[in-house]
């Protein structure tokens, strides 16, 4: 049976209108908040089951449940949290505050959302402006987002078989590598007489890497 966390992460701050969209996931979770990340879930009233990380840019809270941490250490905070998490038996992971900033920060966030799968959970990141998705082989979903289109990404060497239907360019099965922007800003249309339209994606091996984001100009 799937185990939800909720992990609030230290990088840019998300609106408390986006956090409210996942509400019943969070409401369903165990949320560990990771370093600086706590201010985060405070800001959008958020309750921390557990605040961890090694505190080198904030101040350390006053918290019955909290892990302190080495700051030369391996693991990331973000990473310390995701092996907290599976660990308490999770494997469904929601991550907030893990956009903006360094470069090289959000590189290593993607990253965790690999080393989620290698493990066998799902991981996805949320902000105001992006919503980042790695997938295992198989077939998806990607629902419609007013003003934003989405981008898939060959996260391993290769992603074979790749099929779109239901977007603006659609494509049967095709080869992406991580060498070459092939799948950048697409546009969900969806099928006639849905609610919500969607777009259907499949593919038959890699990793996927998919990116939602908000469009500065119409397309």
């Amino acid at each position: 049976m799937t185990k939800k966390c909720t992990i609030f992460s230290g990088g840019e701050a998300v609106s408390a209108q986006c956090v409210a969209e996942y509400k019943p996931f969070i409401d369903d979770s165990l949320v560990i908040s990771a370093d600086k990340g706590y201010k985060l879930a405070q800001a959008v009233g958020v309750k921390s089951d557990i605040i961890m990380g090694d505190f080198d840019s904030a101040e350390k809270p006053v918290f019955d449940n909290i892990e302190i941490f080495p700051s030369e250490k391996d693991d990331t905070d973000l990473m310390l949290a995701i092996k907290h998490g599976f660990e308490s038996g999770c494997d469904d992971f929601l991550i907030f505050g893990a956009t903006g900033g360094r470069v090289d920060h959000l590189l290593g966030n993607i990253q965790s959302l690999g080393y989620i799968l290698s493990c066998g959970g799902e991981g996805m990141i949320a902000a105001d402006r992006e919503i980042i998705r790695l997938y295992r082989a198989g077939s998806y979903r990607i629902y419609d987002r007013e003003g934003f289109s989405f981008s898939l990404v060959a996260y391993t060497d290769k992603v074979e078989g790749l099929t779109i239907k239901g977007a603006k360019y659609e494509v049967e099965d095709c080869l992406l590598t991580n060498a070459f922007p092939l799948g950048i800003s697409n546009v969900v249309k969806g099928f006639d007489g849905q609610d919500r339209k969607y777009a259907e994606i499949s593919f038959k091996s890699g990793y996927l890497l998919s990116v939602q984001s908000k469009m500065v100009t119409d397309f």
